[in-house]
């Protein structure tokens, strides 16, 4: 019996409504814990939202390109979906959302489930471990054996070898390191995400690479490497405090949040007492006391990039060979940073 939304709301214990607003990516009040509910109900029986529309009397399915991504709300994430879903209407697509919960497996189950329900195409945007532990490989088969045009959104994943849009995430890290440089900060530390993972080898690079540009030493005891949990994010804030630093990278959004839960419980001013800069943005982002100055990813552009080229690609438009498409970040000033004069 196929699932429905009331089936969803029934195991999340919330309402068929709330459910509805959180899978089709409506702007709303919910929670981000009953979110997260509604995604773990959605992924336990299987739920997928697919759009049909009727072309004459006929019932007949519109073509359709599948979307992978992991269920994590962020702001990157909900401006590609922007960009895919609005973009994918021009072209005369409608998309299939799938959340994967940031898991490798569950991520290798919507391919499989993607390619027997017909999509024309798919986007994939992966999880955070897909690098670890022999993921890579077993992505690159599963999408091997579909046999329909794919493409990899904002991670690369290594031996897998495909169009691939992202943002260029060493220029990221290296353009806030820059900007707390150009404010007169020279000692600076930076929180990134677990050692394996790609964005954070290159977050690194970039910040490695702008002190030495600026002809300042690069120290490694001044980088922490989060779990991406508060307990964890908590200890990298306090880490960088007590070495000393006058200055923070954050280079993911739930990092930013708890750098600026351990300064509120700690009677640490942020822009007074310590900088910090933003990787990433989002509600949540634009909602901080004081405002973070952050480097804006443009999720949106890639969303429309990533229909452009996957449309080319089922079309036939485009057959070349596989190519990476760039995106240049943004810097968003804000009054988390302190200037700091130089003598």
């Amino acid at each position: 019996m196929r699932t429905t939304i009331r089936d969803v709301a029934e195991k999340a214990g919330v309402s068929p409504t709330s459910v509805s607003l959180v899978l089709s990516n409506k702007k709303s009040r919910i929670s981000e814990e009953t979110k997260q509910k509604i995604f773990d109900a959605a992924d336990e029986l299987n739920y997928v939202t697919k759009k049909r529309v009727v072309k004459n009397d006929l019932n007949v399915t519109e073509k359709i390109i599948g979307f992978i991504y992991p269920a994590l709300y962020n702001g990157l994430i909900e401006e590609c979906i922007n960009g895919i879903e609005n973009y994918a209407l021009v072209y005369g697509y409608h998309i299939i959302q799938m959340y994967c919960s940031d898991s490798p497996q569950r991520c290798l189950e919507q391919i499989a489930l993607a390619a027997h329900l017909g999509v024309d195409g798919l986007i994939v945007f992966p999880p955070s471990d897909m690098n670890a532990d022999g993921n890579n490989e077993k992505l690159d088969k599963a999408l091997k054996s579909i046999g329909i045009p794919y493409l990899l959104l904002d991670k690369a994943v290594y031996q897998v070898f495909c169009d691939f849009v992202t943002v260029d995430y060493k220029l990221c890290s290296g353009m806030a390191t820059n900007y707390l440089i150009s404010k007169g900060h020279s000692k600076i530390g930076i929180l990134v995400g677990k050692h394996d993972l790609y964005n954070t080898k290159k977050h690194i690079d970039g910040y490695r690479e702008e002190l030495i540009l600026n002809g300042m030493a690069f120290d490694e005891e001044l980088i922490y490497y989060c779990d991406c949990d508060q307990k964890s994010e908590n200890q990298g804030t306090k880490y960088l405090v007590e070495k000393g630093v006058t200055a923070i990278v954050s280079c993911d959004k739930s990092i930013t949040l708890g750098v600026y839960s351990y300064a509120r419980k700690n009677n640490i001013i942020i822009g007074e007492d310590i900088s910090v800069i933003g990787i990433g943005g989002g509600q949540e982002i634009e909602c901080m006391n004081p405002q973070l100055a952050c480097v804006q990813q443009p999720g949106k552009q890639m969303g429309i990039k990533a229909i452009e080229v996957i449309v080319g690609r089922i079309n036939k438009i485009d057959v070349g060979g596989v190519k990476t498409h760039y995106f240049t970040p943004i810097i968003i000033e804000g009054k988390s940073v302190k200037t700091i004069n130089k003598n």
